[in-house]
């Protein structure tokens, strides 16, 4: 068994380190979940912290799982939190999925599974799309079969969070990525979802696994912990030294594989769904943080001990 790696706060820094480690980096991508609030709770002083970044010459980019809120909603609610954002710097699995299908200049049809502020990103872009069908079934194979089979030339499907996910759906998706010139996208692979520190629901990560498994192909991610979404990201913003970029999260699984595996330094905040003791335990080298805080607040205290 591997031993636990320690990590350090970055509170506990000496003057030097905490200078040697601001110099570091010039870009922060960071979660929003977890980080800035926990659903309609905000985290106290999280603004703070990232206006502290903002003035030591830090850019900010957002970079969530989560394209169920819509794009204009999640602004706004930072704006709420005093973090000034343009929509440029919030990144999102449509937002992300949408610059790729650019990129190989896509065109054909998507077999879609996800919320409606996913597909209106799309739509918006011009993308044709095809979804459903949202319809309560028979317990019936052959009216089940009726709905799943159909020559439709998809060639793409993708797979995000949707709240009237069915079997159907499923099985439709997987009966369209039996066609080997079809696209299969996945959004966020979140596992679990942290709603507050006390509580999780399933993610779409469990779907997007059942699918592959039934599909007997892969999926192209564009989710945290997804090296692509990295490649998307770094194209983006031109940025050329990955390694003075800091990925800022709460989840050891989504947020510091993503930053390990992309060459980013990382930092875990303790604001969200992982607690000191989870982070003491991880073994994996590749899910454990740099550096540790308990929130985006000891940034106030951070750049404070370093001025005086």
């Amino acid at each position: 068994m591997s031993t636990p790696i320690h990590v350090r706060n970055i509170l506990d820094l000496s003057s030097e380190e905490k200078l040697r480690f601001l110099e570091s980096f010039d870009h922060v991508f960071s979660d929003i979940d977890g980080v800035v609030w926990n659903a309609r709770t905000v985290i106290a002083g999280s603004g703070d912290g990232f206006a502290e970044l903002r003035k030591a010459g830090k850019k900010i980019t957002f970079i969530t799982n989560n394209s169920v809120r819509t794009e204009e909603a999640c602004l706004e609610k930072l704006r709420n939190n005093n973090i000034e954002i343009d929509a440029n710097h919030l990144m999102h699995p449509a937002k992300s999925t949408v610059e790729y299908l650019k990129n190989i200049n896509f065109q054909g049809l998507i077999y879609i599974i996800a919320s409606d502020a996913f597909k209106s990103v799309l739509k918006k872009e011009g993308f044709q799309l095809k979804d459903g069908p949202n319809v309560i079934l028979d317990e019936s194979f052959s009216q089940l079969m009726q709905y799943v089979m159909d020559r439709e030339p998809i060639k793409a499907v993708i797979i995000d969070f949707d709240f009237n996910l069915s079997l159907c759906k499923m099985m439709k998706a997987v009966h369209y990525a039996r066609q080997s010139d079809c696209l299969l996208i996945g959004g966020a692979t979140d596992i679990a979802l942290p709603i507050s520190k006390d509580m999780t629901i399933m993610g779409a990560g469990v779907f997007v696994k059942a699918f592959e498994q039934a599909a007997k192909r892969e999926m192209l991610v564009f989710g945290k912990p997804s090296v692509a979404l990295a490649n998307v990201l770094l194209k983006r913003y031109n940025i050329k030294q990955r390694e003075r970029v800091l990925m800022i999260g709460d989840m050891l699984e989504q947020d510091i594989r993503f930053g390990k595996t992309s060459g980013f330094q990382t930092l875990l905040v303790l604001s969200g769904g992982c607690s000191k003791s989870e982070l003491r335990g991880e073994t994996d080298r590749n899910a454990i943080p740099d550096y540790y805080a308990n929130s985006m607040k000891d940034f106030v205290d951070f750049m404070k001990e370093l001025n005086k």
